[in-house]
């Protein structure tokens, strides 16, 4: 139940590549240059931390009705890999007139698609008998950017070249189906590298919402991008073969104050090695108090990252504990960076046995007070730290970060109802949809075994309104023991367990989880052992842990901002009050 990774996703909602096909054709056609003049062309790839996540290719030209942009690519951060294909044409002025972007899933065929409209812009979305559809008022100076489409910027850097689109505009989010505001500024000179080759070009610096990206042109072309925000780095395989990266002054490297000292840290979970960091405080005055942080759900590294999504948020709580002399531990799921074992194939029963290793492999570090040492569950996590903490009577304390006291069944009832809400479903629309989610939902906690154990037919027989693609989705998806352990689970028999201080926080803008968590939380600890809790329920508080002063968004927002401050300050202080003081 971590921010990147709603789990409804491909079940009821379907990813967020979706939508109603617009115009005359049922798919995008490949570009043809006889169609016009060509304007561009190249070859796009998308990476994080050297890892292929995206490949395009695209063509654009210019016709007598304004330009057209066509291309084919494939999202490799999906398994298997998605081929996309996409066509947006524009009036003279770089106005978006029709889109439409076709995914082949394994769920089925998924579409996006816009058209203009007088006053606007009209987006939809389709998957299976979902329809969802809203309209961005905005006249002019209004940029389409898909997130699957990389060769959107090479349109808007012609348009702000041409005057066409303003220093400021709005920018269409198709899968979002939503309008944000964007900003452009530069050109700048910028040195950049392609493997041992520096180069020259200029910069523009553009703003979609939160959202910080620089654009990067050679010669009056495209060549690179970096999404400051996600982590990720765009570059042209033809003109930069040797990959990308901008070149950073001396000013521009932050000397931040040592606070604390990381070593790697390797240990035993059954038959699997799994790999962590060891934060210990800079002035070697051991043994410390010391914190576990256990990860929220999907492939989620030891800082808090996943593919496509770098939030560096468990290395934040780790710098802020070192900072006061608390010591900790944070490490790769299994499956995930340098530790071993299959992230998809993980029941909560495998998590939960590597959390206890890990928190034994703590335990015996020598700078380490193992009386001392308390858990820190962020998303998922916050609902095995309880049942570590209830099953390990020596665990100090517990700190639940965006947790839930209800089991996973019902928040993920409550995720639907929620986006169904955002997408202004109607009410048959909204009853559809929750009746397919609670067959899902019954299905599962009834169910053996592992997705493998069923086929097609069998998944069908059980929930009617599964295409055979969708079926095919599930068998894909994340484990049924997973699913199944949590949604039968009752998160508040593990809490009434608790005998330890509890720290809970929760935000008021979660989009995960309800923000009324945390009062059901303390009631739960207060029908067992009744320990001594704090409750910390933030406005304006994201489930990526960020401040997040707009209205609640499904997007992964302000991940290019640190953690806010009043969830570490809040951490700080409750460990200082139990540990330190």
């Amino acid at each position: 139940m971590n921010a990147k990774l709603l789990l409804i996703l491909g079940i009821v909602i379907g990813v967020l590549v979706l939508a109603l096909t617009l115009g005359p054709r049922d798919e995008p056609v490949k570009a043809d240059v006889e169609r016009g003049v060509l304007v561009a062309a190249g070859r796009f790839a998308i990476e994080q931390k050297g890892a292929r996540l995206l490949e395009e290719s695209y063509t654009l030209l210019r016709t007598t009705e304004g330009y057209v942009l066509v291309s084919e690519g494939k999202i490799h951060a999906a398994h298997p890999a998605i081929p996309l294909s996409q066509e947006t044409n524009y009036d003279r002025d770089f106005r978006p007139q029709s889109y439409l972007l076709t995914a082949k899933t394994p769920a089925g065929k998924q579409t996006v698609s816009a058209r203009s409209e007088r006053g606007g812009l009209a987006l939809d979305v389709r998957a299976g008998v979902l329809h969802q559809s809203a309209t961005i008022q905005e006249e002019r100076r209004i940029a389409l950017l898909d997130n699957n489409v990389v060769s959107h910027y090479v349109v808007l850097l012609e348009g702000l070249r041409a005057g066409a689109i303003g220093r400021t505009f709005t920018a269409a989010i198709p899968q979002a189906l939503a309008g944000l505001p964007g900003t452009a500024e530069g050109p700048d000179a910028v040195s950049f590298r392609s493997g041992d080759q520096l180069l020259e070009g200029t910069a523009f610096r553009i703003r979609i919402g939160d959202v910080g990206i620089t654009l990067v042109e050679r010669e009056g072309r495209l060549v690179g991008l970096v999404n400051e925000t996600q982590g990720t780095v765009g570059f042209d395989v033809d003109a930069l073969p040797g990959g990308f990266s901008i070149e950073t002054g001396a000013d521009d490297q932050a000397q931040v104050p040592e606070s604390g000292v990381d070593s790697e840290i390797a240990f035993s979970s059954g038959d699997l090695t799994l790999a962590g960091t060891l934060t210990l405080p800079a002035d070697g005055s051991g043994p410390y108090p010391a914190a576990l942080l256990i990860h929220g759900s999907g492939p989620v590294d030891r800082d808090g990252n996943a593919p496509g999504f770098e939030t560096n948020a468990y290395r934040q709580v780790a710098e802020a504990l070192a900072a006061v002399g608390v010591a900790s531990l944070r490490f790769d799921k299994r499956g995930v960076g340098q530790s071993g074992g299959d992230a998809a194939s993980a029941s909560r029963r495998d998590l939960l046995s590597d959390v206890q290793a890990a928190l034994a492999a703590l335990r015996v570090q020598p700078e380490v007070d193992a009386t001392r040492v308390v858990l820190i569950g962020h998303s998922e996590g916050a609902y095995l730290a309880p049942i570590v903490a209830a099953e390990d009577p020596s665990v100090a304390g517990v700190v639940l970060l965006c947790g839930a006291a209800r089991s996973l069944a019902e928040i993920t009832r409550w995720q639907v109802e929620e986006i169904l809400r955002l997408r202004g479903a109607t009410e048959e629309d909204a009853a559809i949809a929750l009746a397919q989610e609670d067959e899902y939902l019954a299905f599962v906690k009834t169910s053996e075994g592992e997705w493998t154990d069923y086929s097609a037919d069998e998944l069908q027989s059980a929930m009617p309104w599964l295409t055979e693609g969708a079926a095919a989705a599930l068998q894909a998806s994340l484990a049924l023991s997973w699913l199944r352990e949590h949604y039968t689970d009752d998160p508040e028999m593990w809490l009434r367990q608790l005998a330890v201080p509890v720290l809970v926080i929760n935000g008021e803008k979660d989009m995960q989880v309800p923000a009324s968590e945390g009062e059901r939380i303390r009631t739960a600890l207060g029908e067992g052992k009744d320990p001594e809790v704090t409750v910390h329920v933030f406005a304006d508080l994201n489930h990526s842990l960020r401040f997040h002063p707009e209205p609640p968004s499904l997007m992964f927002a302000h991940l290019e901002q640190p953690v806010d401050p009043r969830v570490l300050d809040a951490v700080i202080a409750w460990t200082k009050r139990h540990f330190l003081d």
